[in-house]
């Protein structure tokens, strides 16, 4: 005796596209998969924490190791690279642009370069108490937080003024950089 259920077991799938569904995923895919000059970005943050002894100051020391790989070159070319490392300005609650530079290297299709970049030190002293008077009458003041504390990076590639590739630690740091859009 045969069940029912087993002839359901295996449903036959079906697609519902229509083959303009494919032509256009096709054509998505070919473009994207053939952009000209496109250069991808891998960045490392790296650093060091060296705070001052008996004090409540921070002490920090960050570069990044950037690594870019060209598609797409008919020859090869200087990629200019432009990185930035922003931190938040405790004072004044905002985020500023605390150091930046460029590099340049030479990119062949498919290679790889790898830079480093110059190291930027961030110093800031978080929000804390004091003990004020001595004994029973001992009070605690509060101070606030100082100094520029690190809160991420942005890297761009160009070949001559093309922007050919870029990235960000967080998507909100992309509106901080000029000329991005």
């Amino acid at each position: 005796m045969k069940s029912h259920s087993a002839k359901t077991a295996h449903p036959q799938i079906r697609c519902r596209c229509s083959p303009a569904h494919f032509v256009f995923i096709l054509l998505t895919t070919a473009t994207a998969t053939l952009a000209d000059n496109s250069v991808k970005l891998r960045v490392a943050v790296k650093g060091e924490h060296s705070d001052p002894r008996g004090s409540v100051q921070e002490v920090h020391q960050r570069w990044m190791e950037v690594s870019a790989t060209a598609f797409h070159l008919e020859r090869p070319e200087k990629i200019r690279i432009e990185w930035t490392l922003f931190g938040d300005d405790l004072a004044a609650k905002k985020i500023v642009k605390h150091a930046s530079g460029v590099d340049t290297v030479e990119l062949a299709q498919s290679q790889a370069a790898t830079i480093k970049t110059k190291p930027a030190t961030f110093t800031y002293t978080p929000r804390h108490s004091v003990k004020t008077g001595s004994g029973r009458r001992a009070r605690f003041k509060t101070v606030e937080a100082t100094g520029i504390r690190y809160h991420g990076w942005a890297v761009r590639a160009f070949i001559g003024d093309q922007l050919a590739g870029e990235a960000y630690s967080i998507e909100s740091i992309k509106k901080l950089v000029v000329g991005s859009k």
